[in-house]
């Protein structure tokens, strides 16, 4: 199947889940439910959902198993950005072209319907009954309960203390700050890697792959981790404001250290190169079966948005 389909109809798939999963807003408490509904749909790429479904491809065809966790995912990313976005953090306006959760629905309840998100991604993972719909029942009963356990367990860990909330503070303390390349680079691995690492690992052991083939896609997704946050370091300074659906310049304004500011744009496209190359090659075991992954690689490390 063509790429470009294939991303379509995982997204696609992905999106109507949510919508099955999500509370709608004719229910009691509707100010929450909209602020929930709305972020989730904002525009979002689907990007980790979509690295979830691809890895477990690689193993089997039956990606109808991935659809809850791959939702999981999508729900605690965008938890992450409506805090992301908060004033008491990067206190920003707009994301994707649209006006953030807090401008539109106040502080508070962007807060609480990132809270809600949250803890919606791990009822899901969980296994709750009142979720049994058409993208549930493959979940709950082709999965063993061990691997739920396991998946649950990654993604905690991905976002939690020692992961992204980890790389979020440890970019909040640095802001205005000259960092080394090992300090900055361990901030995107846990803010930005974390949750791509959980999304391919978690994809493989759905699919009954070995601790092997799990640790080999684990080094490829350490390297799209790391060339991701690259990337939007890259935009940040160069991107397509339209395209992006937000301003440019803000790490600046902000006084953030990404790879740009220590190294120049020059020295940070060579090293976006590099981490390209070697992602690819990391694939190269899995052969022509990962041909979907690497146009995924291609995007992520060349977008304009």
């Amino acid at each position: 199947m063509d790429f470009s389909l294939l991303w379509k109809e995982i997204s696609t798939t992905v999106d109507q889940a949510l919508d099955a999963f999500l509370p709608h807003t004719d229910e009691q408490l509707p100010k929450i439910h909209e602020a929930m509904r709305y972020s989730v749909f904002a525009g979002g790429k689907r990007i980790r959902p979509l690295l979830l479904v691809l890895a477990h491809n690689l193993f089997s065809s039956r990606w109808a198993r991935c659809v809850p966790v791959a939702c999981a995912l999508e729900l605690i990313h965008t938890y992450s950005l409506i805090h992301d976005d908060l004033p008491a953090m990067d206190d920003d306006d707009y994301r994707r072209g649209k006006l953030t959760a807090h401008k539109l629905y106040g502080e508070a309840m962007a807060i609480l319907s990132g809270d809600a998100l949250l803890t919606l991604a791990f009822a899901l993972l969980s296994g709750e009954e009142r979720f049994e719909n058409e993208f549930y029942l493959a979940y709950k009963l082709e999965v063993p309960p061990e691997v739920k356990l396991q998946v649950i367990g990654e993604i905690a860990a991905a976002a939690g203390v020692k992961g992204m909330i980890a790389g979020q503070v440890l970019d909040l303390e640095m802001e205005g700050q000259i960092p080394d390349l090992a300090t900055l680079e361990n901030i995107n691995k846990r803010k930005t890697g974390s949750l791509i690492l959980a999304a391919v690992q978690s994809g493989a052991r759905l699919a009954g792959a070995t601790n092997a083939q799990i640790q080999l896609l684990g080094n490829y997704a350490s390297l799209l981790g790391r060339g991701f946050q690259i990337v939007d370091d890259l935009l940040d300074v160069e991107g397509n404001e339209e395209k992006m659906g937000k301003k440019k310049g803000m790490d600046i304004k902000r006084n953030k250290a990404t790879i740009v500011s220590l190294y120049g744009l020059a020295k940070a496209k060579e090293l976006r190169d590099k981490l390209y190359k070697d992602a690819i090659n990391a694939l190269s075991l899995f052969e022509d079966d990962a041909e979907a992954l690497r146009n995924l690689t291609r995007f992520v490390f060349y977008r304009d948005y």
